[in-house]
């Protein structure tokens, strides 16, 4: 088996113009490479203040930065199979080195005038060795990406002289080389028995590939600045671009077995390093950079960015899991409240404010979880919780304990939806009422009374929309229902009395895709807001109640470093509550689901926002 070698450069690239002849999409061209001066397995061209440098990586001589002239200017003594380069915020290069002895991977640090290296921190293999290093920058945070030969592909955060765990994917055995960034959101992965794999570079994506190449299989893959990925195999004296979904080929004049491509732009010119294994040789390859035709649809940004400032313990099981939260509020001593969340998979969860699992109750499949607090019945004042139960094909309700913060279940409602998903509470004065809905668009809303000690519902209306719901939000103060259509947009229908027609308030598009998810009610100042989970770009928009329903704008919820709690995506259910809790948290509490729970990799879990900030949030952009 052949061994592979590669690095990674993203940097900023300034125009410098070199004559060169056009350059034709598609159309093979034939270029003769130029043996480097200095033997080693991989050869990265870096463009540093409009300055040609190269980085050679030996498995003899360790790591060597030279200019233009090949003079070395930077040496590091070592055994290293491959390496990659990376340019950070305050200005010096950060690079990972795959060290031969150890396969541990080692991260060094360049000085501002590239003249030494120094020693940073490491990541041990463990027991199965690293194939394959990469380095790119999220939010500006170095992630070094590692590939083992089990085929684990493991991304961690380099903060300080720390490297931090992040994500984790399993991807396959044969990996020999990567490449990432931030900028295309991509991990490629050179595959030397299938071809170039593509994954998500984002920890809060999902773990979805693409096969982008397959002929013959890719022992080596480079990438530069500006989107254009080159791979090499042995089998073929090419190297095979790609560039914002054009396709190139460089044809290499000669006899070469090619391991090893690093690519770099200097103006109109591409610059190549190449290792060649039957001449055991490094090489040089100048040609002409492809036109760029980019058509790709701009992204609309968001308006601001969130943290969390804790999250709750994860669920018991991967995959889609953790669905919906509701918040059980403790008016006496604010900060005993409870947060409860559906697991889909398993039952109920509750948890204390600082995410520490208090009960899990094995109930069945849960989707939507709504909480309501003193409900007066001729059996005295309860607190009750009801979900959806897609196991039984029942409404679940249960009873909350004040003194033990725990729930227990109180009754199996039934219903004729044939496949119950979304639900919420609406209380006015003594009567409570359960809106759930199906994925087919029809609604029920059931009316709670006791016959004795067994509670029963009434079905008193149902309705529907045109395509699926899930979220929705009963405003008990005004007698509104809120409510998603996924693909669509958001209504709005009066529950004071029944059969009131409902309007639709609001439609996915521009800052909000779909799908529309979780909904909450939240007040800032005395007036009431709409908060929704805009659940395709990882997003939550806010809708003022009054003044014709007005987006006031979008936000997410990023990383946050601190206290080590990664950002959310995929949201699917959410609560909010505008009351005090707690000196820290003086105007309320968002918890939202997260679809990828990294920073580690574990299941899914509810990340909790301070209420503070979202209303700092709306009061900047009503």
């Amino acid at each position: 088996m052949k061994t592979t070698f590669f690095s990674l450069s993203v940097f900023f690239f300034s125009l410098l113009v070199i004559p060169c002849k056009a350059y034709t999409a598609n159309t093979p061209s034939t270029y003769t490479p130029e043996r480097f001066s200095i033997h080693g397995q991989q050869l990265t061209p870096i463009n540093h203040n409009n300055q040609l440098f190269y980085l050679v990586t030996s498995e003899t001589d360790g790591l060597l930065l030279l200019d233009e002239k090949q003079t070395p200017k930077a040496r590091l003594a070592g055994h290293f199979s491959q390496s990659d380069i990376l340019l950070q915020k305050n200005g010096r290069y950060l690079v990972a080195a795959l060290n031969s002895d150890t396969y541990d991977a080692e991260l060094y640090t360049l000085n501002h005038d590239l003249t030494v290296f120094s020693a940073l921190t490491f990541l041990a293999a463990g027991t199965a060795d690293l194939e394959a290093i990469c380095l790119a920058t999220s939010d500006n945070i170095p992630v070094l990406t590692t590939v083992n030969t089990t085929g684990v592909m493991r991304q961690h955060i380099i903060k300080d002289t720390n490297a931090l765990p992040l994500r984790t994917i399993n991807v396959g055995t044969g990996i020999k080389s990567c490449q990432s960034s931030s900028v295309a959101n991509s991990i490629f992965l050179a595959d030397e028995y299938v071809g170039l794999w593509r994954y998500p570079f984002h920890a809060e994506s999902d773990g979805g590939k693409s096969l982008i190449a397959s002929d013959e299989g890719t022992d080596s893959v480079g990438m530069d600045g500006h989107g254009l990925v080159a791979r090499v195999s042995p089998a073929k004296p090419v190297i095979a671009i790609e560039l914002l979904g054009a396709r190139h080929t460089v044809t290499i004049n000669g006899d070469v077995e090619l391991e090893s491509v690093r690519i770099a732009r200097i103006g109109d010119v591409a610059v190549a390093g190449l290792y060649d294994d039957k001449s055991g040789s490094l090489y040089t390859l100048r040609f002409p950079y492809p036109m760029e035709n980019d058509n790709s649809v701009p992204t609309i940004p968001v308006d601001a960015s969130l943290q969390a400032f804790a999250q709750t313990e994860p669920v018991a099981r991967f995959g889609d899991a953790a669905d919906d939260p509701a918040i059980w509020y403790f008016a006496d001593v604010p900060m005993k409240s409870v947060i409860i969340g559906t697991d889909k998979k398993s039952g109920l969860n509750l948890y204390d404010l600082s995410g520490k699992q208090l009960q899990h109750l094995p109930v069945g499949r849960l989707n939507n979880v709504d909480v309501r607090t003193h409900w007066h019945t001729p059996n005295g004042t309860l607190f009750l919780a009801a979900a959806t139960n897609r196991t039984s094909r029942t409404i679940d309700v249960f009873k909350l304990d004040n003194v033990s913060r725990s729930a227990s279940p109180l009754a199996k409602l039934p219903s004729s939806l044939n496949d119950l998903y979304g639900l919420c509470l609406y209380h006015n004065d003594s009567t409570l009422d359960i809106l759930a809905n199906d994925t087919d668009g029809n609604y029920e809303r059931h009316r709670l009374s006791f016959d004795g000690s067994v509670l029963n519902s009434e079905v008193v209306e149902t309705f529907s929309v045109p395509s699926q719901p899930e979220g929705c939000v009963a405003d008990d103060e005004n007698g509104v229902l809120y409510y998603g259509e996924e693909n669509k947009g958001i209504w709005k229908r009066s529950l004071i009395g029944t059969g009131n027609p409902s309007i639709r308030i609001a439609e996915v598009g521009g800052k909000v895709k779909d799908d529309i998810e979780g909904m909450a009610l939240f007040d800032v100042d005395d007036d009431r807001y709409l908060v929704v989970s805009s659940q395709g770009n990882h997003r939550y928009a806010v809708y003022a109640t009054t003044d014709n329903h007005k987006l006031l704008g979008t936000f997410d919820i990023i990383t946050n470093y601190e206290k080590h709690i990664d950002g959310v995506s995929e949201t699917d259910g959410l609560e909010a509550i505008s009351l005090p809790i707690s000196n820290a948290l003086p105007e309320g509490l968002l918890v939202v689901q997260d679809g990828h729970n990294v920073m580690p990799s574990q299941p899914q879990n509810f990340k909790l926002v301070n209420g503070s900030a979202l209303a700092a949030f709306i009061r900047a952009h009503r």
